[in-house]
């Protein structure tokens, strides 16, 4: 019984990495676009763009700058997948690296035997685990919408940069 427990712990602890993963790749691939998306704003000072009606202009800017919020909400939604959460819960665990630093030698070995014998503290890291993984779920699937429209804009400014 405790190998089935062990193993949904450790499933939970897989989900959560994969979810830091996804969101480190998603946020250097945001943030690599999002860099080269900055030479639109050269678009503002060429005679192209001057010469442009107002309705025009007025579209650029303001897809401009919700592609810019769009951009920032991308970023922020990935951060915080990545970014650690502080521990709120009393108990101290030998498999949380903040509660280990803080361990004596002596705490850390009674701490790891009660944790193997004991299975309700395998019960509760499944639970404190589980609940991390719905955050960073809930973050990562925030951003992976704001991609929808960060890339339509993309494309629809460089539409409007190319062919107008």
């Amino acid at each position: 019984m405790d190998d089935n427990k062990k193993e949904i712990l450790n499933g939970v602890q897989n989900q959560i990495a994969s979810f830091d993963q996804k969101a480190s790749i998603l946020l250097s691939v945001v943030g690599i676009i999002f860099a080269i998306a900055l030479s639109f704003l050269d678009v503002f000072h060429t005679d192209h763009f001057t010469n442009q009606s107002d309705c025009f202009k007025i579209w650029y800017y303001v897809l401009f700058i919700i592609f810019i919020i769009v951009t920032a909400f991308s970023i922020f939604s990935f951060a915080m997948v990545i970014l650690p959460r502080k521990h709120h819960v009393k108990t101290k665990y030998p498999n949380y690296y903040k509660d280990i630093v803080q361990m004596t030698e002596a705490e850390l070995e009674e701490a790891i035997s009660k944790y193997s014998e004991k299975s309700k503290l395998i019960i509760e890291q499944i639970k404190i685990n589980s609940g991390i993984c719905e955050k960073k779920h809930k973050w990562i699937f925030s951003g992976i919408l704001t991609l929808i429209p960060f890339v339509s804009i993309i494309i629809v400014l460089t539409i409007m940069t190319i062919f107008a």
